[in-house]
């Protein structure tokens, strides 16, 4: 099953960044090609979205699948002006049957805490497109209000796209660099869930407000751990 494959390739992915080498260090053994370029303004390294893209079509390079990037989508969207447009999904993965290319998932791919409106379109683009997707986002460290700002993100912006879209899975992971842990769990999508959506996706982001043992915010980065490996999110460390 594509959900299968999908969570290994989100792991072997987390591996794969953690093993990036820098501009100004020595790479490893298990280090990719690819290195983090160095800001030339700060000397400091520069991590976006591209260097997941590169490295996660690597592993696909080497799996039973074929990808296109930037893959324009079958809905439209008025993300900007009134006249409704194709967007693009980051990536998309398809299988070939009898010389037919059959699109499986779309991934989007997402680097630090940018604003919710970055958040917002690219969440109604996973959900509105009619195929499974996986959410894969890199963040450069974390404390103990990363988290519950990213998640709180992620309920705001399935809130207001309520009753959209179409029964999907979507994976999550999120990648920590330099504390190099990332957390992974799948979402089983349905439009019906209307208003419940927010309760919903408060209990499967641990942000509960009727459950303590189910809710990050406020503790310290262990306890964030904890409680989300009892509340079913793996944890992948090397």
């Amino acid at each position: 099953m594509i959900i299968e494959d999908l969570i290994e390739i989100n792991r072997r992915l987390s591996h794969d960044l953690w093993n990036v080498s820098c501009f100004n260090k020595k790479p490893s053994g298990l280090s990719p090609r690819l290195i983090f370029p160095v800001n030339r303004i700060n000397g400091e390294i520069r991590i976006s979205e591209q260097e997941t893209r590169i490295l996660y079509c690597n592993i696909l390079n080497n799996l039973n699948y074929f990808y296109s990037i930037e893959t324009p989508t079958n809905e439209t969207y008025k993300f900007t002006g009134k006249t409704p447009l194709s967007a693009l999904s980051d990536l998309s993965i398809y299988r070939n049957t009898d010389n037919v290319f059959e699109k499986l998932a779309n991934v989007e791919l997402k680097a630090h805490n940018p604003a919710i409106e970055n958040f917002s379109k690219d969440i109604e683009k996973i959900i509105r497109e009619r195929k499974d997707g996986n959410w894969f986002h890199v963040l450069k460290n974390v404390d103990e209000k990363t988290l519950p700002s990213v998640f709180k993100k992620f309920v705001s912006s399935f809130k207001k796209h309520e009753g959209k879209g179409s029964k999907k899975f979507i994976l999550f992971c999120i990648c920590i660099l330099e504390k190099k842990f990332s957390i992974i769990k799948h979402f089983d999508y349905d439009p019906s869930f209307g208003k419940n959506i927010s309760d919903l996706m408060e209990e499967f982001f641990c942000l509960s407000k009727l459950n303590n043992s189910n809710n990050i915010e406020g503790k310290n980065l262990p306890e964030q751990k904890d409680i989300l490996k009892n509340n079913d999110w793996t944890i992948i460390e090397p």
